[in-house]
């Protein structure tokens, strides 16, 4: 590895903090600007002007509130409504919500006790036997479209069967037919069964599936294992994830026009190789971060190029793009309105501007436009991949998940991006989640502006939502971030789709069953697991009856109230644990 890309490496640590703040991921403990101090060393360090401190600005604080624009007031503007065709929907992942995916790296994880309260997925919604009761809440909420996973350890539940898939002779074609014999004949059924039951509602539901949500079949990835073996750490995901990805295609494609290849790739990045919160649960492993980056967006352009060899079937006849397609695809990227701490300090912006451009950016550039940043300085240089027709034009539509804000602290002992992330769940003066995340709206439409503005492809919001045990913030929640996506529209953003985070409460990834994001909860202590709705799905069927939010609605919304729980982070700290 060149000196740039071990100095990019290094700096991953600190930055992908600012990925954490999934629909199921909880902040996470690392350093952050309030206390961390420079472990780099004089050569690891990029020169950043005048990245001694701001004399004017001073240093930033939580009470720079006089001058922070996330506080400054905000209203959405004049509103558009939504095209024909837009996807009103939510989302799940399947480990989260099935159960009975025992044969997986996150099964293995949970029994290694590394999960709040020794939670298990399989004391969950059990959608593998109640999938129908999830049709009946989409269909009861009048949602027009689905968000689900097809899990890679349920179609090839043994080491043999993927073998037989991997290992097949001839050309593309013939190993795909092999791979549908050797899948699981349980494991195809079950997916036909929920896409088709979900086609067949009156209000016909269109099947979003997500390739990849973080979990991998135990003989691929075992955090027991030495990690340097396991999964994304192999070059070889990049081609097993294309024949995945074509299997899949082949099997569901006359029914399947929108794919999700990899949910949030940093976010996996983060806590699985420099947080250690989930498999392979490594702490500042950062060889192997960028190693795996780099695996991801090669693997993100195979599997694009094998959905389209393999669905050539229009499933829709109408959609909210036009012409319509054979297949969508793109990736679930987890993005963050970011802001310097101090408005002040042109350090803080500069290091607040190139954490947007790694954490965001880097990823979308090569899938987008074929420029690889490989050691991530802000610039492709003339011996990375430029234009490179390997991987742009890998995307049909930009897949955005947005949770919040974060704000950087400039720090001149961080390599490259000069800065670090500020402890979110310091008080900036905002609502809070029951995740301790930022309440902010505003940032959603800004997102959407300068997404729609940077990339000129149509957008879908992939994910949005947020702990509320009570249901009592939801319904703001809901009005105040959709009356920010019309307004986006309303400004020039192409979006096509809306997916709510999520349909029922679920596993929780290390948050286990504390976290309650559901537009339906679910009796988690009843055999039957029934799902019930809260009062925001009904909200959000009126929303979607009307296409539009008021002023009124939003006038009279209840205020938002302080949560009166904050969920745990995780069962322990990697690092009290010595790993």
């Amino acid at each position: 590895m060149a000196v740039r890309s071990v100095q990019f490496s290094r700096m991953l640590a600190p930055l992908l903090v600012l990925a954490s703040a999934h629909c199921s991921t909880p902040p996470v403990s690392v350093p952050d600007a309030d206390s961390a101090s420079a472990d780099a060393t004089s050569s690891d360090i990029v020169a950043i002007d005048g990245a001694e401190g701001d004399a004017a600005a001073g240093d930033a604080s939580v009470a720079d509130a006089a001058m922070a624009p996330w506080l400054e007031p905000w209203a959405p503007g004049p509103r558009a409504r939504p095209r024909q065709g837009f996807l009103w929907g939510s989302a799940t992942a399947g480990y989260q919500i099935e159960g009975q995916l025992g044969n997986t790296d996150w099964a293995i994880w949970e029994s290694l006790g590394r999960v709040a309260n020794n939670d298990r997925a399989d004391d969950g919604p059990r959608s593998y036997e109640r999938w129908m009761d999830d049709v009946s809440a989409l269909r009861d909420s009048g949602q027009t479209a689905y968000r689900f996973g097809i899990e890679w350890a349920r179609l090839f539940p043994t080491r043999a069967s993927w073998e037989a898939c991997r290992d097949a002779m001839g050309d593309m074609a013939a190993k795909v037919a092999t791979c549908r014999a050797s899948a699981s004949a349980d494991g195809k059924r079950y997916y036909h069964q929920l896409i088709d039951a979900l086609r067949s509602s009156p209000t016909r539901i269109v099947p979003m599936v997500t390739l990849h949500h973080w979990v991998m079949p135990d003989y691929i990835a075992d955090p027991r294992m030495e990690f340097s073996t396991q999964g994304w750490m192999n070059n070889r995901m990049r081609t097993d994830m294309a024949l995945y990805a074509a299997v899949v295609a082949a099997e569901y494609g006359e029914k399947v026009d929108w794919y999700v290849t990899i949910n949030e790739p940093l976010v996996h990045v983060l806590a699985g190789y420099l947080d250690g919160r989930f498999p392979p649960g490594r702490t500042l492993e950062i060889d192997g971060a960028i190693r795996v980056i780099t695996n991801m967006i090669y693997a993100h352009a195979g599997m694009y190029d094998a959905i389209k060899q393999f669905d050539r079937t229009t499933a829709e006849s109408a959609g909210p793009i036009t012409p319509v397609q054979s297949s969508y695809v793109s990736v679930a990227h987890h993005i963050r309105r970011m802001y310097p701490a101090n408005p002040a300090s042109s350090n803080d912006a500069r290091a607040a501007a190139r954490a947007d451009w790694l954490n965001h950016k880097l990823f979308f550039e090569a899938i987008v436009r074929g420029n690889l940043d490989a050691n991530g300085d802000g610039t492709v240089a003339a011996t990375e991949p430029t234009n490179d027709p390997a991987l742009r034009g890998r995307v049909d539509y930009l897949g955005i998940n947005y949770y919040g804000m974060t704000t950087i602290r400039a720090n001149a002992g961080i390599p490259l991006v000069g800065g670090l992330p500020v402890n979110e769940e310091l008080d900036r003066g905002l609502p809070k989640t029951d995740f301790g995340w930022d309440i902010f709206p505003k940032g959603f439409e800004e997102v959407l502006v300068n997404y729609g503005n940077e990339y000129r492809l149509p957008m879908v919001i992939t994910e949005n939502g947020l702990a509320d045990s009570r249901d009592v913030n939801r319904p703001r929640y809901m009005l105040e971030h959709l009356a920010a996506m019309f307004s986006a529209m309303q400004r020039g953003a192409n979006i096509a789709g809306y997916f709510h985070w999520s349909t029922i409460d679920n596993f929780e990834w290390v948050g286990g069953y504390c976290p309650h994001f559901g537009l339906y909860s679910v009796d988690f202590t009843s055999p039957m697991r029934p799902r019930t709705a809260r009062p925001s799905a009904m909200l959000y069927r009126d929303i979607i009856r009307t296409g539009e939010i008021t002023d009124a609605q939003l006038m009279m919304a209840p205020a938002y109230q302080r949560p009166v729980r904050i969920c745990p982070a995780t069962a322990m700290n990697p690092r009290d644990a010595g790993m």
